[in-house]
């Protein structure tokens, strides 16, 4: 299996400064995969240090000698000799708390080295941390699960995954009907690696779905590792509740309405450290940055893949597979899940995952933009379709009160009705205002092809 973080990897270890890199990101992503991966590829000599089954004695004597004593005990338990073409990794550091912090000495005293970490439900270890993080000292890598470009590299759809990487192209017929039905596919199978690997050796929609089945029994097999056995029921109850409440404001009484908002407010915490859901907070979105005018208590959530919600819908391939184009999901919430995992990881692997969306919460006037992003000094709205049409009232109203240049929407759409660019010049009248128009450029585009946005991204300013 293939993957496009194996680039970024690539340029941390070529770096001048190299400093010791942790990975970061849900159990299942293909964290300690994408490491060997890497390591294979640049024909590195890895040691790999399990440390749920191998404990450095070494670092119970903190001295000034601790690196060299980590070192000398590596090549004593695995019998290899450390030298410059040495990648040492250290998986389910969670499990070793205590050597996070002695990373930075690694970068202070052998900065030769190259030196990797990753554990599950690492997240839950730096928060409650009562060491001092060597802040400076380490670079991060965040993961999540394979985009739909790495499910079609995979795949060998060279063709597909050239365009789902580029600037927006001009689908043909025949690009339309493939991309739509890849992109089928990936609804159902979604990013989890081992389910993307399962499916290209196996071609079964059942094994596919055993994978997911796995992997949910996994997650919450991890609840007891990270509540207490009081606190179980409780995210438990959370957890069963989530698929009826993603791509929505979160009202807590809608998930449950026996227990009280801290309560569920508590296990969404716990599942957001877990990295099981990614959080989209409201912004009023007037400036930049983005992040600055966010609201914590507005917000709408996400699963981490489309293929594990799926799942937890209980929709099998032929509830997919079956559907016309004009109603290819479900429910819209299924097209934002897609566009909200590849947005959410769009800044680069290193750094965290975010989302953001602008909501106007008012009786006679409610409007929501589905998404909303930053580039450079831009400020981009995003609206998302699960069929080939839909209104955009909310878009047009936002766009109004900001005054922005550009936005975008995805959907399903044949792209042959936009012409080469498909772009649309709005010029509107606000209902609610007199002789005030509404102009911007709409660019309009495949839900497949969210990876190219980045590359379409005017580089201005945003405004008028």
């Amino acid at each position: 299996m293939r993957r496009i973080q194996t680039q970024y990897l690539k340029e941390w270890y070529l770096k001048n400064n190299r400093k010791p890199l942790m990975v970061r990101g849900a159990r299942q992503v293909g964290k300690s995969t994408l490491v060997r991966l890497f390591a294979k590829e640049l024909n590195l000599d890895l040691i790999e240090i399990n440390l749920e089954k191998n404990k450095l004695r070494s670092l119970e004597f903190q001295n000034e000698k601790l690196v060299v004593s980590i070192l000398q005990e590596i090549e004593s338990k695995f019998n290899k000799k450390i030298h410059e073409k040495t990648l040492i990794f250290f998986d389910e550091i969670q499990q070793l708390p205590e050597l996070i912090p002695a990373l930075r000495f690694f970068y202070e005293e052998r900065p030769d080295l190259a030196v990797v970490c990753a554990g599950s439900l690492l997240e839950f270890v730096l928060e409650e941390h009562e060491f001092s993080m060597p802040v400076g000292r380490i670079e991060f890598l965040y993961l999540g699960p394979m985009k739909f470009s790495e499910f079609l590299m995979n795949g060998e759809k060279e063709e597909l995954f050239n365009q789902v990487q580029n600037k927006f192209p001009k689908i043909t017929s025949s690009h339309y009907e493939q991309l739509t039905e890849q992109l089928k596919k990936y609804f159902f199978i979604g990013g989890m690696p081992e389910a993307i690997k399962n499916y290209y050796e196996t071609h079964s929609p059942k094994a596919v779905r055993d994978v997911h089945h796995s992997i949910i029994a996994t997650y919450k097999n991890d609840f007891t590792k990270y509540t207490k056995n009081k606190e179980l029921p409780r995210i438990e109850e959370v957890f069963e509740a989530l698929p009826n409440n993603f791509g929505k404001k979160i009202k807590y009484t809608e998930i449950s309405a026996a227990l009280d908002s801290r309560k569920i407010k508590r296990s969404l915490h716990l599942l957001a450290l877990a990295h099981l859901i990614q959080i989209c907070y409201h912004s009023n979105s007037s400036g930049i940055p983005i992040s600055s005018q966010k609201d914590i208590n507005v917000f709408k959530l996400y699963f981490l893949d489309i293929g594990l919600l799926h799942y937890m819908f209980g929709l099998g391939w032929s509830d997919i597979n079956n559907l016309d184009n004009k109603s290819l999901l479900t429910q819209g919430v299924s097209a934002e899940q897609f566009i909200a995992q590849h947005l959410a990881y769009r800044n680069g692997p290193q750094e965290a995952p975010e989302l953001y969306y602008w909501l106007r919460d008012k009786n006679a006037a409610n409007a929501e933009v589905d998404f909303i992003i930053s580039k450079g000094r831009s400020i981009i709205p995003i609206e998302i379709k699960s069929g080939k049409s839909g209104s955009i009232k909310s878009l047009i109203q936002f766009m109004g009160e900001k005054k922005y240049l550009e936005a975008y929407r995805f959907d399903l759409r044949d792209r042959a009705a936009f012409g080469e660019n498909f772009i649309e010049d709005i010029k509107i009248k606000i209902a609610d205002t007199e002789n005030k128009f509404t102009e911007f450029k709409l660019i309009n585009s495949h839900l497949g092809l969210i990876e190219c946005l980045d590359s379409n991204i005017h580089r201005d300013d945003g405004r008028f």
